[in-house]
């Protein structure tokens, strides 16, 4: 059994780095790996199961419709129960619904176990954030949200490179390999009983609907997290717009698969090689909104270039460079900063953190398919839709003033 260590304590801890080190291998093996897996496994997906186009579409979006519904409830939850205890039960759910889905026979038993999936799914990274707001200070926040978004961002690039062309073959299909990912995150909720240090527990911790409303509308009063929800909404937009379309763009223009894949693994190293300098940075700067504007501007004018470059080949891996830069980065300091809005009690941040996740997905869900409609006028039309979203995101971001954060 872990050390148990008093909440005052933590951020004096040498065990933080343990929770660190938890934090980061959660965000590879249960969040990144499996999201961009089961991206690379949707073509034999769709052989197996007849599905087209439209359908693996509506699996591929139901995680994010999902999400902004229960990431209300599940900010709520992690500030009922703690930490620990919503680790260990999201970790287990999320493998068990996760596995399920090897079991589809047809489109409506992947669209059901998928629903299930993305409602429990999203929750986990607002837990991870709000353990490391327990564990560390703010000077050190930003590191430590930067190395946790490293694992994130190294789970989504390994995923979309090894899952189809190693993890299938070896395992023989798409079936053992979600069967697979579900088993490591039922590990890991195992490894979370052991590692959390025990915390006392909270008599009478049960649902209640009308504190949780009461907490929602306590958390809506702070206009820096609007500021910081509103950025998201544009930024999440931006992402999940050049994820879902310029692999498709870029087959569409001509361009060999295995080339339009490469645009988007561009993408997620650039944002890995960036996340921790980029994060840290804004320790030492004390002023996270600026990064954070720095980062959409770069995601901005990277989308705006995949607009003007066309069909050539170092132009678009430009573009990729320059908008994953700082894409991870930014996720990073989103969940630092929102634990940091001033005058938010840490027994309230999974609610603050569910309000901006709510944000994120609605952004992630409608802004994509916004933009491809577009792609019915031109093909390179939507890329300056969800520059304008990047640039929306800025400008919010710009608009706020605040102090310093010590």
């Amino acid at each position: 059994m872990p050390p148990y260590v008093d909440p005052s304590d933590r951020h004096d801890s040498s065990y933080r780095w343990v929770i660190l080190a938890m934090v980061t291998l959660s965000g590879f093996l249960v969040m990144g790996f499996p999201t961009t897996g089961l991206s690379a496994l949707f073509s034999e997906i769709a052989d197996s199961l007849d599905l087209d186009l439209v359908q693996i579409g509506v699996i591929w979006g139901s995680g994010s419709v999902m999400g902004i519904f229960t990431a209300l409830v599940g900010g709520s939850l992690i500030d009922q129960f703690g930490t620990r205890r919503t680790l260990v039960a999201l970790c287990l759910a999320t493998g068990i619904f996760g596995a399920t889905r090897a079991f589809a026979f047809d489109f409506w038993s992947l669209f059901f176990s998928s629903f299930f999936f993305g409602m429990v799914q999203p929750i986990l990274p607002m837990n991870f954030v709000k353990l490391n707001r327990e564990w560390f200070r703010s000077g050190q926040l930003g590191f430590a949200s930067g190395v946790m978004s490293a694992g994130f961002a190294t789970g989504l690039m390994l995923g979309s490179r090894l899952s189809a062309t190693v993890l299938s073959p070896l395992l023989g299909g798409w079936r053992p390999v979600l069967i697979f990912l579900g088993c490591c995150a039922i590990g890991l909720s195992i490894l979370w009983a052991f590692a959390h240090p025990p915390v006392e527990r909270r008599k009478g911790a049960r649902p209640d609907l009308r504190q949780v409303l009461s907490n929602y509308r306590y958390v809506a009063r702070f206009r820096e997290l609007w500021v910081i929800a509103m950025a998201v909404f544009g930024v999440l937009g931006v992402m999940r717009g050049l994820g879902g379309y310029v692999p498709t763009y870029l087959r569409e223009i001509g361009w060999d698969a295995a080339s339009a894949d490469t645009a988007m693994t561009v993408f997620f190293f650039c944002s890995l090689i960036g996340v921790v300098p980029i994060s840290h940075f804004s320790d030492r700067l004390s002023n996270r909104r600026l990064v954070m504007a720095f980062g959409t501007s770069m995601m901005t004018i990277g989308c705006a270039l995949m607009y003007f470059v066309g069909g050539s080949f170092w132009g678009v891996m430009l573009a990729m460079a320059i908008g994953g830069f700082c894409f991870d980065s930014f996720m990073a300091l989103k969940g630092a900063s929102t634990t940091e809005v001033e005058g938010l009690e840490l027994a309230l941040v999974g609610g603050a953190l569910g309000f901006v996740g709510m944000l994120q997905n609605i952004g992630s869900s409608f802004i994509p398919p916004l933009g491809n409609t577009l792609s019915a006028i031109s093909l390179n039309a939507p890329f300056l839709l969800w520059a304008t979203s990047g640039l929306f995101a800025t400008a919010v971001l710009l608009s706020y003033r605040r102090r310093k954060t010590k």
